[in-house]
């Protein structure tokens, strides 16, 4: 059994054509592939590249074997058994050669909480960029959502609410938009045709995530409410540039070709939505600022409304808001995929603020509802210790959409690992060579 990393060809000249590494997979071994170089063999349609077994991203599996196998009626001629010959299996997943249908829409969601550390989200924010780099902006779109609501700030889209001497506001986690940008598909410089391609600095969701700003307040960590966002902009529910967008791409598209529709949404907090909260929060400190707005509350998509817990001391009902949308983004084809960090991997939704103490459900567990079940039918699930390096890489390779991270630096790479899972069909394919 061997690894290979299949891409597509340029065709006539049998080379590997630009566009599909990392985009599809990573055999990491070398910037440059050449037919006929260091294993990598390539016909009109297809290159197949040696993938090591470590290091590497690899879409396919060759099994070669054969066998003597007994005869059954060939003995009556003396005949006893035979040699199957040399017989060749290759499965591959995902694009398997092509780029097209991996069209996707994707809304990522960033935490931007007091509780992550300068350093873990600035690594949130480099995974998201490395996520970006690995894409293919002519088939697919993305945006970006925040926790907490952003405004436009000094020329910044994803800024927290911020007054004239640029201080966040009173009640900033609930003025602005959790979905402030447009989808993007400039993200990266050059075109399909390019050998090699980059961040483009210029592009407005680029510049939006190097921007990103950290709250300095506990407005309280909101899921519900982002998440429900999200769903609606893919879902054409708030006004955005995605149907256009969509029409043009629909041009370059191969008849049958499906577009999946995501959120990669990253946390590290526990539910305690202040929205709607008319008055201050005891036990914290600073309290978490009240809004005297009571007239929101609906977990459905079709509803503009944020939902609501009513007190952040209710986390329970914030968890069961966050399922409901969930659930409803999902009944309306769209695969979420959760993300947690720190205290989401060790937390319970319901928060006592008087001493520190949580009860109820796992908010793991809560992540992992959330979450879309995995391709082969199966529920999400939180079954390892992501508290550790171990066990949060255990996780992540389980097969399924809820993922976590122990560390900063698992953090980063995470974003990366989520978008490639939804590549996750698999076939059987003749490789190049064979």
């Amino acid at each position: 059994m061997t690894l290979w990393c299949i891409v597509g060809s340029t065709g006539a000249t049998k080379q590997v054509a630009p566009g599909y590494i990392p985009a599809t997979c990573n055999p990491g071994t070398s910037g440059t592939y050449t037919n006929g170089v260091g294993g990598v063999v390539c016909n009109t349609v297809l290159c197949a590249i040696p993938c090591p077994s470590s290091g590497a991203i690899c879409n396919t599996v060759k099994v070669d074997g054969q066998k003597n196998v007994p005869f059954y009626f060939a003995p009556a001629i003396g005949v006893n058994s035979g040699s199957t010959g040399a017989l060749t299996a290759v499965s591959c997943r995902g694009s398997c050669g092509t780029l097209m249908p991996n069209a996707m829409d994707i809304a990522f969601v960033a935490d931007r909480t007091t509780s992550l550390n300068s350093t873990v989200f600035s690594s949130m924010k480099q995974g998201i960029k490395d996520t970006l780099s690995s894409m293919t902006p002519e088939y697919q779109f993305v945006t970006l959502g925040t926790i907490h609501k952003s405004t436009s700030y000094n020329g910044c889209d994803t800024y927290l609410t911020a007054n004239s001497s640029n201080t966040p506001a009173n009640g900033a986690a609930r003025v602005g938009s959790w979905t402030p940008l447009q989808f993007s598909n400039n993200y990266l410089t050059g075109t399909l045709a390019s050998t090699s391609r980059s961040l483009d600095t210029n592009s407005t969701l680029v510049k939006n995530v190097t921007c990103l700003n950290q709250a300095s307040q506990p407005w309280g960590t909101h899921l519900a409410a982002p998440l429900k966002a999200a769903a609606r902009m893919l879902l054409g529910y708030q006004a955005s540039n995605l149907s256009s967008l969509s029409a043009a791409r629909q041009l370059i598209l191969p008849q049958g070709a499906t577009v999946k529709q995501a959120i990669i949404m990253e946390t590290d907090g526990v539910p305690e939505e202040s929205i709607a909260f008319n008055g201050y929060l005891t036990g914290t400190n600073p309290p978490l600022y009240k809004d005297t707005n009571t007239s929101l509350g609906s977990t459905s998509l079709s509803n503009a409304n944020d939902p609501v817990s009513g007190s952040p001391w209710n986390g329970d009902i914030g968890c069961i808001n966050l399922t409901t949308v969930a659930t409803n983004a999902k009944a309306a084809g769209i695969t979420v995929i959760m993300i947690g960090y720190g205290d989401a991997n060790t937390a319970k939704c319901k928060k006592n603020y008087s001493n520190g103490t949580f009860s109820g459900t796992p908010v793991k567990d809560v992540l992992a509802a959330a979450a879309s079940p995995a391709p082969n039918g199966s529920a999400s699930t939180a079954n390892n210790n992501c508290s550790t390096v171990a066990g949060a890489a255990a996780e992540n390779s389980d097969g399924d959409f809820y993922f976590c991270a122990a560390t900063g630096a698992q953090l980063s790479g995470i974003f990366s690992t989520a978008v490639s899972q939804l590549s996750s069909t698999t076939k059987f394919v003749k490789m190049p060579g064979s």
